[in-house]
């Protein structure tokens, strides 16, 4: 490819191979194809049940003191999204206008009012305004107003980090809980991404948290790396460009999240979305589960580098029908026959980084789904999201439908070799599982090139199993309504 010298500056300014940019230019014409789902994963068949969740309790509490542990929280959104409906609300209604009929027309606004109170910061925010509630039109518009966009609340512009989620003698935010998270089961070890825009509003919550409750927490932050930003192309398959001419670049999504987890120097590491907390009185059992998943990755984990040792060590002494044996039994893998060189085809298959992923029952929640895929090195489980699956297939269609269990992001992901050497995380990625996203920029549409997510393409190549448990465990915030959940309600 032929850039300008301008254009080459960019991408070196950017950190941005030619490569790289080539390669992502060539998918977003030719297009991602669909995931060849073998069927879903289900209990016993790709999902393991907990029936001895002393024996892993037990298991961490042992051995824990040996590894480096760490939690890792995907915090850079902005909590626009939780209040679209609101938003839309000021933009469409008016003083004058019937507030019945418009909220039948818009359940989540009419919930939204009619258990204002049960919001935790409710009684905050009528306090500042002055009023008593929502019990006016005048008054509806005003509290809304005030909570997205004045200060101190600026919910909309404010990171989910920092929002009140939870109310008992005080507010409680996700950053709160994920502190005694990190104090329960990962050492008081905790790594946020964030945004560059919120790092200051984060890091200031988090010093005023260790303050006021002593908490003995070691905080660290990273941003998305702008190397990880991806190209868009306009509709004629031309590179879109800024209003300054530069070459259009766009924040890949959070597949761009893999190089940031690479660089954590944990053993193990906790993965859990900032937005998914319980209430105090869930505690105890929440962690609880923690505690299991990581009791049942070290077990693995132990067993995974024993076999490496002795592949690498002693080859000529190992039992290639165990090693066989225990990756079917546990990860699917099936041996070839036809294998022209079995002890490369182990080793390949053992030096993977390994994942210990919590599934729920599937209750109607948005998201992926753990499936056996068909892929050239025979079925393997992976995450998969719906936009990922060709639904005008029947049969691809047939097995969507008939998943059993939700992916709630809650993972234990062990990180390193039998020598304690880290895994290049980035060498186990499908970049054929990206996304094409139909986007607008100035008024123009263009196409754009999302990275394979960080729990779907981004770990395809990781040793995985897959785990029930309980739903309780699972407690999103993906809208303002959400808080009125009783997994979010004192």
């Amino acid at each position: 490819m032929n850039l300008a010298p301008r254009d080459q500056a960019q991408l070196e300014n950017l950190g941005i191979s030619l490569s790289q940019y080539e390669r992502q230019l060539k998918q977003i014409k030719e297009g991602i194809p669909f995931v060849n789902l073998a069927r879903p994963a289900t209990l016993n068949d790709g999902i393991i049940p907990i029936e001895d969740s002393e024996k892993y309790l037990e298991i961490f509490t042992q051995k824990a003191s040996q590894y480096n542990l760490q939690k890792f929280v995907p915090a850079s959104g902005a909590a626009t999204r939780m209040f679209k409906s609101l938003y839309s609300f000021l933009d469409d209604f008016r003083p004058d206008d019937s507030f019945e009929e418009y909220a039948e027309k818009h359940p989540s606004v009419k919930q939204f009012f009619e258990y204002f109170d049960r919001f935790p910061f409710a009684a905050d925010l009528t306090n500042a305004t002055g009023l008593n509630g929502p019990t006016s039109n005048q008054d509806r518009i005003a509290l809304v107003s005030t909570m997205l966009n004045e200060p101190p609340f600026e919910f909309g512009n404010k990171p989910k980090a920092i929002l009140p989620f939870h109310k008992e003698e005080q507010s409680y935010t996700p950053l709160f809980i994920h502190l005694i998270e990190a104090l329960d089961y990962a050492k008081g070890s905790v790594h946020f991404t964030v945004s560059e825009d919120h790092l200051d509003a984060i890091s200031e919550e988090i010093e005023r948290l260790k303050k006021s409750f002593d908490f003995k927490v070691e905080v660290t932050y990273s941003f998305q790396k702008k190397y990880t930003d991806t190209p868009a192309l306009s509709t004629d398959f031309t590179p879109a460009r800024t209003v300054d001419g530069d070459l259009l670049f766009r924040p890949g999504g959070h597949g761009a999240l893999i190089e940031n987890l690479s660089k954590l120097q944990a053993d193990f590491v906790f993965i859990k979305n900032i937005d998914n907390i319980c209430v105090r009185r869930d505690w105890s059992e929440h962690h609880k589960f923690k505690r299991v998943l990581a009791g049942l990755a070290f077990e693995i984990q132990e067993q995974i580098h024993r076999f490496q040792k002795e592949v690498c060590e002693s080859p000529e002494a190992a039992d290639f029908a165990e090693i066989e044996s225990f990756l079917s039994t546990t990860f699917g893998y099936e041996s070839s026959s036809a294998s022209k060189d079995p002890l490369f085809d182990l080793k390949n298959a053992l030096f993977r980084p390994l994942r210990v992923c919590a599934m729920v029952r599937n209750e109607g929640e948005p998201g992926g789904a753990p499936f056996w895929v068909n892929t050239s090195d025979g079925e393997r489980l992976q995450i998969v999201e719906s936009a990922q699956i060709d639904k005008e297939n029947p049969e691809q269609k047939d097995i969507l439908q008939n998943a059993t269990h939700f992916n709630p992001v809650d993972m234990v992901c062990g990180l390193t070799d039998y020598g304690g050497e880290r895994y290049q995380l980035e060498d186990f990625v499908d970049y054929k599982q990206g996304f094409i996203a139909h986007k607008t920029y100035e008024g123009n549409k263009i196409l754009a090139l999302e990275l394979p997510g960080l729990w779907n393409g981004a770990m395809a190549f990781w040793n995985t199993l897959f785990v029930e448990v309980p739903s309780m465990t699972f407690n999103p915030v993906k809208t303002v309504n959400d808080l009125l959940r009783k997994s979010h309600q004192n």
